[in-house]
């Protein structure tokens, strides 16, 4: 039995329930392949009626109510330095211009001069994949490209916590 991520009801696998998954695929002559699958949340019969933007909309309004998170990671975004957020990757750039932007090796791609750190804005942009974001996306797409980790948002959050200790 697993527990509707929704409501919170018990789901009795005999009957019927919803099952979100997400497959990472690609297309190999003219083929459709999928090459890792994720399972996502259970959702009981009752709550998955309305539909899949329905299904959605409320695993987003649950996610935002979670107000621990949301106070855990605007904590996290005030006090830490994105320069030290870099330094714990080993990560270091020669400052370009006068808006406080480094320009670094890629850390997902290993390619000189091609990953920009905005320490002002608190953001990272790779030049080579166009991956862009904060210091939380950076922990997860570092875990997921150069670990080959599955980090979630949590995770990176409770990571960023410790690793920086802010409270």
């Amino acid at each position: 039995m697993s527990l509707c991520k929704i409501c919170g009801k018990d789901i009795d696998h005999k009957t019927p329930y919803f099952s979100l998954s997400f497959n990472k695929e690609v297309i190999k002559d003219e083929k459709k392949k999928i090459i890792q699958q994720e399972e996502g949340p259970v959702i009981c019969e009752e709550c998955g009626k309305e539909g899949l933007p329905s299904i959605l909309q409320n695993l987003r309004l649950i996610h935002d109510a979670d107000t621990e998170l949301n106070k855990k990671m605007s904590s996290l975004k005030k006090s830490i330095d994105m320069m030290d957020l870099m330094k714990e990757y080993k990560i270091s750039g020669e400052k370009v211009g006068t808006k406080n932007q480094y320009l670094a090796k890629c850390p997902f791609h290993d390619q000189e001069s091609s990953f920009l750190i905005d320490a002002k804005n608190k953001e990272y942009f790779c030049f080579c994949e166009g991956l862009n974001g904060d210091i939380f996306s950076f922990v997860i797409n570092f875990d997921r490209d150069v670990k080959h980790l599955h980090t979630t948002l949590k995770q990176a959050v409770d990571y960023l916590m410790e690793k920086f200790q802010t409270k």
